[in-house]
């Protein structure tokens, strides 16, 4: 989708690379939270698990996370990093043969379950209980956005980005209403910048296969459902895909310097790449921090130290995002 993407433009994007000040950190036990549609938006300074597992919207370390869309490119990063963060992990795949081969030891780590499914169809959603248990759900789904061979067989924009994603946060949410807490504390949907500029360019372009028009659709399913959700909206991407590596590797991968954060809420900046390994990155900080909750956030890499897989650095970046 983003392999041609155009330069970048100047909007005023906010960097962020240092560490929070003492300062931001003392304040949040001040912190205060307003209840909205889809989840819970904190006000204030960034808040984590910090302030203690029990926090509305908080993954505690140890939970088990589903990730779809395991085998992919995105995906394999973040079920690799999940597991160093310390989180069990329940990966989806189409492909039995090739989750096997991509996690190869980890299956007996007896953190990382493996589970075949095919989002496309709602009933075997169901019928694998594949949202049963978990705490958090990450959605890497995905496909290109010209006619290619993964469009083959069914695989095109509408089944991947739009009704499969729709499949997926229906099953979410009606797993969080078969008990009485809602145990289910996050959705994170990995989607694309672009998604509210079909009408600009370069986006314009391309969306001529609609693969824009139906990642919107799956994050308004999401955004209405009820479920606590944080949407990332990447650029081009870069660093792999890592396809021919197994988990073990793939925790050893680095984005050489580019990996300074640039971010922003909503649609407006257009970043010239972003790297698949930060990506992985801020989705495991985001299940820690609340102010993650209820924000689509367009991220960009760039040249610089970046803030990897520290809590803090991170809860500094949601926290101050515009």
């Amino acid at each position: 989708l983003h392999d041609t993407m155009a330069s970048p433009v100047s909007v005023a994007p906010r960097v962020f690379a240092a560490c929070p000040s003492p300062q931001l950190r003392n304040r949040r036990s001040l912190k205060t939270r307003c209840a909205r549609r889809g989840g819970v938006r904190a006000s204030g300074a960034s808040s984590s698990d910090a302030d203690g597992d029990g926090a509305a919207g908080i993954v505690p370390l140890g939970s088990l996370v589903l990730v779809v869309g395991a085998t992919g490119g995105v995906g394999q990063l973040v079920v690799a990093k999940l597991l160093e963060a310390g989180y069990s992990v329940r990966a989806a795949a189409r492909n039995e043969a090739r989750a096997k081969e991509v996690f190869g030891d980890f299956r007996n780590d007896g953190r990382l379950e493996i589970v075949t499914c095919d989002l496309r169809d709602k009933s075997a959603i169901e019928s694998s209980r594949l949202t049963t248990n978990v705490a958090a759900v990450v959605c890497a789904l995905g496909t290109t956005a010209f006619p290619s061979a993964r469009w083959k067989d069914g695989n095109g924009p509408e089944a991947t980005d739009f009704v499969s994603v729709k499949n997926l946060v229906e099953c979410t949410a009606a797993s969080q209403k078969d008990g009485d807490e809602k145990t289910i504390k996050r959705f994170v949907l990995i989607s694309s910048v672009g998604v509210d500029r079909t009408d600009k360019m370069p986006f314009l372009l391309l969306n001529l296969g609609g693969v824009l028009r139906f990642k919107k659709k799956g994050e308004d399913v999401l955004k209405w459902s009820n479920v606590p959700y944080t949407i990332l909206r990447p650029g081009r991407l870069t660093d792999g895909p890592y396809t021919s590596y197994d988990i073990n590797t793939l925790l050893k991968a680095t984005s050489d310097t580019k990996r300074s954060v640039t971010i922003q809420k909503g649609d407006e900046l257009l970043p010239q790449e972003t790297s698949r390994i930060v990506v992985a990155d801020a989705v495991v900080a985001s299940l820690r921090n609340t102010d993650a909750i209820g924000n689509a956030y367009v991220l960009a890499t760039e040249q610089g130290a970046g803030p990897g897989n520290d809590q803090e650095k991170w809860d500094f970046i949601f926290g101050n995002a515009r």
